[in-house]
């Protein structure tokens, strides 16, 4: 069984939204053709049980340049605050 997206601190690439997740915090992941994948929350990984065969295509770069845009969304409708303070 493989780990992919992997680097060398173990940390792993959510295959839906691109988010760092560690091996070591995550209790979501799901097998698929003998490879081991690591998500950030139940959300992606039922986005990604409905059509696994997709998702290894996408390329890093789509997934950071995907995140970066929604972050700084995020960022513009907050004015930079986290959500939890008024």
């Amino acid at each position: 069984m493989t780990h992919l997206n992997t680097d060398n601190k173990g940390n792993h690439k959510d295959p839906v939204c691109g988010m760092d997740v560690s091996s070591e915090n995550s209790d979501i992941i799901f097998t698929w053709n003998d490879h081991t994948y690591y998500f950030c929350a139940e959300h992606c990984r039922k986005e990604f049980e409905k059509s696994p065969e997709t998702y290894p295509k996408k390329s890093a770069f789509f997934l950071k340049r995907w995140w970066d845009k929604y972050l700084k969304r995020l960022n513009k409708t907050t004015n930079g605050k986290p959500q939890c303070c008024g």
